[in-house]
């Protein structure tokens, strides 16, 4: 078992949050949720894999697939890692696992699924999570074979632990707070929307929000007002 985004291991969830773990599956449930949120509060993000790839699997099992003929030797070692394979089509439909690892020749490692994929299965393979970003990783193209290596930083490490704490702590009264309340504002022509000081920002933990300062991407979406279409 494993968090959704791989963001915090349980480990150091008990490490910088100081929690008693005795259920392994509710802990990666919280740590999910938690992640999620984060997601959520810290905006766009210049992921490490900013791309998707779809094709249809040469060979698989449940644990494996092979990429496409055209696909194989592009990318290089470990490129996927951090990325979500999902089986759209064939054998396997409906299925979705964290990638664990990817070799040059084109075989991508994951979490075991529950039908083990065949050349049949199409799959689509993406960055889920927001982080690791463009800089959180490092390209070795010095040492053979060339592999990629990428992280979750700290301060997200950290603020998802202090989430995780925030839920426990809040209990049933954090979900009362689930609100997607939204406030607009003009300039010109134009209108944009924001998220209200009630909605996702009573969901974070005040000590998250301290560790995410310099992460944080604060954006407002542009509308064209009616008038104008």
């Amino acid at each position: 078992m494993s968090s959704k985004r791989n963001y915090l291991s349980q480990s150091e969830l008990a490490e910088f949050a100081d929690i008693t773990i005795t259920d392994s599956t509710e802990a990666d449930d919280q740590i999910s949720q938690a992640e999620e949120i984060i997601d959520a509060f810290v905006g766009f993000q210049g992921k490490a894999m900013a791309e998707v790839v779809e094709g249809r699997a040469t060979t698989g099992s449940a644990t494996t697939l092979t990429l496409q003929s055209d696909q194989q030797n592009i990318f290089e070692l470990d490129y996927f890692i951090y990325c979500m394979v999902e089986i759209i089509g064939g054998t396997g439909t409906g299925q979705r696992s964290r990638i664990t690892g990817s070799t040059k020749a084109g075989v991508v490692t994951f979490e075991t699924l529950t039908t083990p994929l065949d050349s049949t299965s199409i799959y689509r393979i993406w960055q889920l999570c927001k982080f690791p970003r463009v800089q959180d990783e490092f390209y070795d193209s010095v040492n053979s074979p060339y592999r990629f290596y990428r992280s979750i930083p700290e301060a997200v490490k950290r603020a998802t632990a202090a989430q995780v704490e925030y839920i426990i702590q809040m209990g049933s009264n954090f979900f009362s707070t689930d609100k997607t309340e939204m406030t607009s504002e003009g300039i010109g022509d134009y209108s944009y929307s924001k998220e209200s000081s009630g909605s996702l920002n009573s969901l974070i933990a005040p000590k998250a929000k301290m560790l995410l300062r310099g992460i944080k991407n604060i954006k407002g979406q542009i509308v064209v007002q009616d008038s104008d279409i």
